[in-house]
């Protein structure tokens, strides 16, 4: 009976453990659909734009809650995502085109 409670108890905390870190790994995946498309970003629409910035912001806040090293590194590279594609959003012209830079 004992062997079979700490069988029990085994996968439990087995369990909740793997909740745990994939809970804190969803970031991880987000940042990774974030940053993905920043080669594409010019051909996006303004929505798509609108839906990776508001993405990047909720992997901003989720980084918060990581030790100092990740959330550093991390948090500047979801920054550079944000700002370039609030940047071609900024530049969007109403028809959704990206407008050429001032010469």
């Amino acid at each position: 009976m004992f062997r079979n409670g700490v069988t029990v108890l085994s996968l439990l905390a087995m369990l909740a453990s793997s909740e745990v870190v994939s809970a804190s790994d969803d970031w991880r995946t987000e940042l990774e659909d974030v940053c993905g498309n920043t080669s594409e970003a010019a051909v996006l629409s303004h929505m798509e734009l609108q839906k990776l910035i508001a993405k990047g912001e909720r992997v901003s806040k989720a980084l918060e809650s990581e030790c100092e090293a990740v959330r550093i590194v991390y948090q500047k590279r979801v920054q550079k995502c944000l700002d370039l594609y609030r940047n071609i959003a900024d530049t969007m012209q109403p028809d959704g085109k990206v407008q050429p830079p001032a010469q």
